[in-house]
């Protein structure tokens, strides 16, 4: 049956309607990243919640997809967003859903996004984005690109209170148009855990307690931190392992191999708790996860940005019902301090002093790590993927409901070509002509350099003399 016809019913004779339908613009699986399961995650919580979704892939690295990305966007190429956003205008897209972060797209500061944003409002194709990373002092790039596409955007969602008041304060977004829209766990840990998923790492642990990490590894997570706590931890608790799970972050190994791994390695070595330190090399599964949480006493996140705006890996210890000794950034503190009642220890990123009597203090006052687990038990129950696929839908709902976007007419710069020279822009025209006697002055040249700033921005001009590569006041429409 043709999805196409809002007029077809079923055989029971009710009237069909067909699903509504969103893209998400993001990377996407296979590739390894936490913006790529996000993506996966999303898109099947809104496929349970009613909605058709398809993918347009983010690609840098000439990865072969699954039939869910329809389009393939490479990274640094402005053309291939202009004609992705064509594409899926053209499909009947009902909805685009853009998930930002900084350095997945290409261009200085990440703005070739907006080609494809501003080709979807021309087409009239509303879109909705996530902000992933809310940044309290981006630089003037970030600033301009992030604010640009917000502008245009139905709704901007973020993930805490405190980023939308960052987001709203730095004004990359208007209030009106922020939402908080939780980050999504999987069902499955919350579920009991797999006795065989991680067998072969788990089972030699031991029976003392259990940290852990999971996650990609890069530079940025701060797991040094947690070493160089380790001493003091195991001079109270000889037997306690920490775990530290995923495979290094493609981009790093792509850069510098597994140095960051190595390191820590032998650090843990130069420290004496190499034997209290466990590393599994692996992209885990959900029901690996599942599996890992389920053994571990204390999660640990020692991200060393305060600004840390996300973490997925701290929404799967929360779903698992996983107390955690995080770093103060951003995220954690809105999710570790929910209430009354606290998931968590936060101490200063950077401080393994802070994090070791932290992490001693709990391990041991038994009632006190149960509390901190009833808390994070809570916590979790709302933030499974089914939950946040119906709030989601929810939301994109209440997006198509906006006013359509205008459609923009061509940009016809043949007169504003007529005026300048090489000099600037002529003061007066004489009909559809430069009066040249007229001259210059300093307030016209002045709003050309206005107008040439924002051309800049949305178009492509190419100087008149010759097509040279730079821009500048004497164009012609490219």
């Amino acid at each position: 049956m043709s999805t196409s016809s809002p007029l077809e019913v079923h055989r029971s004779g009710a009237p069909w309607a067909p699903k509504p339908r969103a893209v998400i613009v993001s990377t996407s699986l296979p590739r390894r990243c936490g913006l790529a399961t996000f993506t996966n995650d999303l898109r099947g919580a809104l496929t349970t919640a009613g909605w058709a979704v398809d993918v347009c892939a983010i690609d840098r690295d000439g990865l072969t997809y699954g039939p869910e990305v329809v389009q393939i966007v490479r990274s640094d190429a402005p053309d291939d967003y202009r004609r992705a956003a064509g594409e899926l205008a053209a499909s009947g897209v009902d909805i685009v859903v853009i998930e930002h972060e900084y350095g997945i797209f290409g261009g200085p500061d990440g703005s070739h996004v907006l080609h494809l944003a501003r080709e979807l409002h021309r087409l009239g194709v509303p879109y909705v984005v996530t902000l992933h990373t809310v940044l309290e002092t981006p630089t003037r790039g970030q600033y301009a690109t992030l604010r640009t596409l917000c502008q245009g955007a139905a709704r901007v969602t973020v993930f805490t209170e405190s980023a939308k008041q960052l987001a709203a304060e730095t004004g990359v977004a208007e209030p009106a148009r922020l939402v908080v829209m939780p980050h999504g766990a999987p069902s499955v840990l919350r579920e009991p855990a797999d006795p065989l998923a991680l067998a072969d790492h788990l089972d030699s642990l031991g029976d003392g307690p259990i940290l852990s990490t999971f996650g990609l590894l890069s530079a940025g997570k701060g797991l040094e931190t947690v070493i160089e706590a380790l001493p003091a931890v195991v001079a109270e608790h000889p037997d306690v392992r920490y775990v530290i799970a995923g495979a290094t972050h493609p981009d790093i190994l792509r850069q510098e191999g597994e140095n960051y791994r190595n390191r820590l390695i032998t650090r843990a070595e130069q420290l004496g708790v190499r034997d209290n330190v466990r590393f599994v090399n692996a992209f885990l599964t959900d029901a690996e996860l599942g599996a890992l949480l389920a053994r571990t006493d204390l999660y640990v996140t020692p991200y060393l940005s305060a600004q840390q705006a996300c973490s997925g890996t701290l929404t799967f210890a929360l779903a698992a019902g996983v107390p955690t000794v995080s770093t103060s950034y951003r995220y954690a503190v809105d999710m570790l301090t929910k209430g009354e009642a606290q998931a968590g220890v936060l101490t200063e990123c950077g401080d393994a002093e802070q994090m070791a009597k932290a992490i001693g203090a709990l391990l041991s006052d038994q009632e006190r790590l149960d509390s901190l687990r009833k808390a994070a038990d809570a916590i979790g129950a709302q933030l499974t993927w089914p939950s946040v696929g119906r709030q989601f839908a929810g939301l994109l709902t209440e997006a198509l409901g906006q006013p359509a976007a205008p459609r923009a007419y061509p940009l016809v710069l043949s007169h504003l070509d007529r005026l300048t020279d090489d000099i600037g822009i002529v003061q007066f025209a004489r009909e559809s002509g430069p009066d040249t006697d007229s001259g210059y002055c300093v307030d016209d040249v002045a709003r050309l350099a206005i107008v040439a700033c924002e051309l800049r921005e949305s178009t492509t001009i190419r100087c008149r003399s010759g097509g040279c590569a730079r821009r500048c006041g004497s164009w012609t429409r490219g």
